[in-house]
C-alpha cells in the first residue's frame, strides 16, 4: 500500500490540507504527547535537514489534519493516527480500519470488513460509537503527491 521512500517537507502541504501553523504546531507537540511523536518523524539528527516522512507518516499526518479540520483536538488526533498506525503494522494489507467505542469502554481497532457493525455490538459488548478510516485513500492522496512532485536532485529541502 505505501512506497518505500522518503518525501521532504515541501511535498507535505500536497497532501496534508491544513494550515502551516498547524503542521508547525503538531511539531512541536511531539515533543511532549508520545501519540504524535509515535506518528512524525523524528527530529534530524544533524541541525539544518529536513524531517522526511515515510509515506505511512504523511498519511498519518494527512489523517490528524482530517479530524482536526472536523474539530477533534489535536491530542485524540494523534491517538487515532497512532491506533490506524499499529492497526496498519500488525496487518498491512488490511484497506480500512474500524475504531469501535463499546458502552464498556473497551476500544478495538478493528478491519472493516471483518466488522459488521450493523448488530450494535463489537466483540460481546454494545458498541457506543465508531470511527472508520479509509487508509487506502490517503495511501493514493500520498502516491499522487510524490507522483505530481518535482523530480530534482538537490531541491530547497537539501543543502
Amino acid at each position: 500500500m505505501f512506497n518505500n521512500i522518503l518525501i521532504p517537507p515541501s511535498v507535505m502541504p500536497e497532501i496534508v490540507h491544513t494550515y502551516r501553523d498547524n503542521i508547525n504546531y503538531w511539531r512541536q507537540f511531539a515533543d511532549e504527547n508520545a501519540d504524535m511523536a509515535a506518528v512524525l518523524p523524528g527530529k534530524p539528527s544533524v541541525n539544518g535537514k529536513p524531517r522526511l516522512f515515510t509515506p505511512l507518516q504523511a498519511a498519518l499526518f494527512a489523517i490528524m489534519a482530517d479530524f482536526n479540520s472536523a474539530d477533534v483536538k489535536a491530542p485524540l488526533c494523534a491517538r487515532i493516527a497512532r491506533r490506524v498506525m499499529e492497526a496498519h503494522e500488525a496487518q498491512p494489507a488490511v484497506e480500512q480500519w474500524v475504531i469501535a467505542v463499546t458502552m464498556n469502554g473497551n476500544v478495538s481497532t478493528l478491519p472493516y470488513r471483518a466488522t459488521d457493525l450493523s448488530t450494535g455490538g463489537v466483540s460481546g459488548s454494545r458498541l457506543a460509537f465508531a470511527v472508520v478510516v479509509d487508509l487506502q485513500n490517503y495511501a493514493d492522496r500520498v502516491a499522487a503527491a510524490i507522483a505530481d512532485a518535482p523530480k530534482v536532485i538537490g531541491g530547497t529541502d537539501v543543502e
